[in-house]
């Protein structure tokens, strides 16, 4: 059972004491998977949302919804998480204000250290009446009414002409429609990516085999379709805990006119062993506003189990995180490709 924390509590707390303790038709939670049981005490059916698989994984399969928008007809009550992207927080704002009940009430909580007064405008695009609680255990609730329903405005696409790819984003895509700065340091060297691969011993390569990519953490889905637009003859694939960024690689391959095996998946465990010949990754280092490297380090494990004897593991990342020494112990012999003072790329070739 997942445990609750002072935004759960605060967020639960406040709706009711503004409902007057009245019963809820019909509850969404949004990215608010702890609140579960208590959403069952005040309403007569729950449905839940989470972007992230690991939060969905935690979920009693029978509350969680497949399509947002077809799920919130008759929604008249949600209880949101206040994402860390103002993108996601309009996204979701104006799916309730469309989809929802025109009676919903929205109550959105978080940490008050990770909020601004963008957020009350974000809101304020979508609702008549917007309003902030006074605060507890450093947490706050926004409360939102009055919905303002319109067409939608997500996803997001964009053309850019100088690496001749259009990206497509939802709300909750890292970087959305743009090219992050860590990103364009891997771009900038896409050129080099399977040199190694190509005259080395991946099984793959030397039978005549499709070469098997992935871009693990895809986001918008940019280094994937380059990938596969460069290997046409490769398997592409890329990988996401997000929905929203494993969906926005899907339309941005289809923009583009390639072929991307797209999942939804954490991590490489679903992967066999020396399956794959070149792994590309931008990782994170935060689970929402935590930092948090773990995922990254049991992911350089992983990857030199899957990947064949001689294949590459492209990493970019954050200058001060010590990964090169990380990736040498734990995958292979690491070569610093290019570097500034804000990121790094390496290239690792497994042992």
């Amino acid at each position: 059972m997942l445990e609750t924390d002072p935004v759960d509590l605060l967020i639960a707390d406040e709706s009711l004491e503004v409902a007057e303790g009245a019963r809820a038709r019909k509850v969404l939670l949004l990215d608010a998977p702890a609140l579960v049981e208590r959403a069952r005490e005040v309403a007569d059916e729950v449905i839940v949302w989470c972007d992230d698989l690991r939060e969905r994984e935690l979920v009693p399969a029978e509350v969680l919804v497949k399509d947002l928008s077809e799920a919130l007809t008759g929604v008249d009550l949600v209880w949101l998480r206040l994402p860390k992207s103002l993108g996601a927080l309009d996204e979701y704002a104006e799916l309730v204000a469309t989809h929802a009940d025109p009676e919903v009430r929205l109550v959105a909580g978080g940490r008050v250290k990770h909020m601004t007064l963008s957020m009350n405008e974000v809101l304020q695009a979508h609702f008549g009446s917007v309003n902030a609680s006074r605060g507890r255990q450093k947490s706050r609730v926004l409360h939102a009414r009055l919905p303002y329903p319109a067409d939608p405005t997500w996803p997001r696409g964009k053309k850019h002409a100088d690496l001749d790819i259009e990206l497509w984003a939802h709300g909750n895509t890292f970087a959305t429609t743009k090219v992050d700065a860590g990103t364009r340091v891997m771009v900038d060297k896409l050129g080099q990516v399977g040199k190694l691969v190509g005259g080395g011993p991946s099984t793959a390569a030397t039978e005549g085999g499709a070469l098997q990519i992935l871009d693990m953490g895809c986001g918008n889905g940019i280094l994937a379709t380059l990938l596969a637009k460069r290997f046409r003859t490769a398997n592409v694939m890329a990988s996401d805990v997000s929905w929203a960024a494993v969906e926005a690689t899907r339309l941005t391959a289809a923009a583009n006119k390639v072929r991307v095996d797209v999942l939804w998946r954490d991590g490489l465990t679903d992967f066999a062993d020396n399956s794959l010949d070149i792994i590309v990754t931008n990782p994170p280092f935060h689970i929402g506003n935590t930092k948090d490297s773990t995922p990254a380090l049991e992911m350089f494990t992983e990857a030199s189990r899957v990947l064949r004897k001689g294949g590459e593991l492209w990493c970019v990342y954050n200058s001060h995180l010590p990964w090169r020494a990380r990736l040498n112990e734990l995958v292979g012999t690491t070569k610093v490709i290019d570097q500034n003072p804000k990121y790094t790329l390496t290239r690792t070739e497994v042992r």
